[in-house]
């Protein structure tokens, strides 16, 4: 619902968004995750207050990411040591969909990713085209495109194999990120 409100300003996220929805509907095996935390999740609970003070669909959307939180394995990005200790420290990513996640599929991946302020996610690509939803802070670019901040709410658009990235100033950063690998 919450990519549903954007999804207009945004066709082809609004296009992948649907795929991605039609398949969950159909639910596949749960999985079991044991729970994990890193240091980065303490400051969770005060991004999640402030995402909950918006108007429905974010406020909900803001809810169930606090209800599902203590259930997921938030871990470091492969690799992170070499961003330096600040990034090591500062970012986690937790499956919620996907082949290490609450749900078992792999046609669709969903996870959050969440960063103290002041960092930025490396420069990356993966053939899966990919959708996020901001919850609070950051700033996107892929490809040559200029920096942009979606705000709360908004939704960032990556094709398959394109280049992007996501960084933070001031504010934390929370998304929500849905990949299509089906076919």
């Amino acid at each position: 619902m919450a990519i549903a409100v954007h999804a207009g300003a945004w066709p082809a996220a609004g296009a992948l968004a649907g795929r991605i929805f039609k398949a969950l509907a159909k639910p596949e095996a749960q999985g079991e995750v044991a729970p994990e935390s890193v240091p980065v999740c303490a400051i969770l609970p005060e991004v999640l207050f402030h995402a909950s003070l918006e108007p429905p669909p974010m406020a909900r959307l803001a809810a169930s990411v606090a209800a599902l939180a203590p259930k997921l394995a938030w871990r470091r990005r492969p690799g992170a040591e070499k961003e330096g200790e600040a990034f090591l420290a500062g970012h986690a990513n937790a499956n919620v969909v996907g082949p290490e996640g609450l749900e078992r599929r792999s046609d669709v991946l969903v996870g959050i990713s969440l960063m103290a302020p002041g960092l930025c996610y490396p420069d990356h690509d993966h053939p899966p085209e990919e959708v996020y939803i901001s919850l609070a802070g950051g700033e996107w670019t892929k490809g040559d495109e200029d920096w942009r901040a979606p705000g709360r709410g908004g939704l960032v658009h990556n094709p398959p194999g394109v280049v992007h990235a996501m960084r933070t100033k001031e504010e934390p950063l929370l998304a929500i990120w849905c990949l299509w690998a089906g076919s």
